[in-house]
């Protein structure tokens, strides 16, 4: 009698809906696996101050909801490619330094520099340019540092280099700031109470920055350290040295809302000239499994 081995890829042959769906659509199955992880962690918060649940959550519990964009990335890259390779810490060391360092200097430098130039009429002479150099211009706290772990091994070591693919670097830009800034309004509606002006703000805010930090990952080869680094930045700045630097300044009105959108200038002025020309490095930071070819097995008498 002749036997015959079955490959094993056929064993596996079939899956689950989840899979099939993640595999079709991963961006969109990315997202929503995100909403409702870091929303449905908050949540309790919110009802709890609304007296419509009878405990809270602790603030590591709300702090810890940012991880939902790395719970989806895996999750997604385990039922697309069965592996847990999610993003690229860096190409080379040369990339790497180049993004960080200009990373940091759209972050420190364009993001408060400009702005405060805008606002002030004689601004050579009545900046305050000291603050750079003081300590009290960033607030550093540690979690400053955890929360962008989470936060960007799913959107720009998951989601970018993906939707850069399809759409172009602008786009791509312009969605994930539009994704990332809709992840956190219901932190700053319901619970931080935020109003209306300042979270448009912040939305603008979010956008603008995600364009600046396209531009760098694509300069760094897609490096997560780069996407670590400037949202750690952004964070410990957040407009502490343009009110620094106007401070002993006479600021025309409304001047801060040029802070939400220079970083959009900045931005694509860096990709009128290159960001066409990214699209298939983006597509080789998906990390996808190899086919496997399959043995031929012969027949035993």
């Amino acid at each position: 009698m002749a036997s015959h081995s079955q490959p094993l890829a056929e064993s596996g042959s079939q899956s689950g809906f989840l899979t099939n769906v993640a595999k079709k659509h991963p961006i969109v199955l990315f997202f929503v696996l995100t909403y409702v992880v870091g929303w449905a962690m908050v949540t309790p918060r919110v009802l709890s101050w609304l007296g419509l649940l009878s405990f809270n959550v602790p603030d590591w519990w709300v702090a810890a909801s940012f991880y939902a964009p790395c719970v989806a990335a895996f999750w997604m890259q385990w039922l697309t490619e069965r592996n847990l390779r999610v993003c690229r810490l860096y190409e080379s060391g040369r990339k790497l330094v180049l993004g960080i360092v200009v990373g940091a200097f759209l972050v420190l430098v364009c993001n408060a520099v400009v702005p405060a130039l805008l606002a002030e009429k004689d601004p050579v002479h009545t900046l305050s340019w000291r603050v750079f150099l003081s300590l009290a211009s960033y607030h550093f706290y540690y979690s400053q540092f955890l929360t962008p772990i989470g936060e960007e091994i799913g959107w720009r070591g998951y989601a970018l280099p993906r939707l850069q693919a399809r759409f172009g670097p602008v786009w791509a830009s312009l969605l994930k700031g539009f994704g990332w800034a809709s992840f956190v309004l219901p932190a700053l509606g319901a619970i931080q109470m935020w109003p209306f002006a300042a979270i448009l703000m912040y939305v603008i805010g979010l956008i603008s920055l995600s364009v600046e930090m396209t531009f760098a990952a694509n300069l760094s080869g897609f490096s997560i350290i780069v996407a670590v680094v400037m949202n750690s930045l952004a964070s410990a700045q957040s407009g502490y040295l343009s009110r620094g630097l106007i401070a002993h300044a006479q600021p025309r009105a409304h001047w801060e809302g040029v802070v939400g959108l220079q970083p959009v200038g900045s931005g694509f002025s860096c990709f009128s000239d290159a960001g066409q020309t990214w699209g298939a490095s983006s597509e080789r930071c998906v990390i996808r499994n190899r086919p496997t070819r399959r043995r031929k097995t012969s027949s035993l008498a």
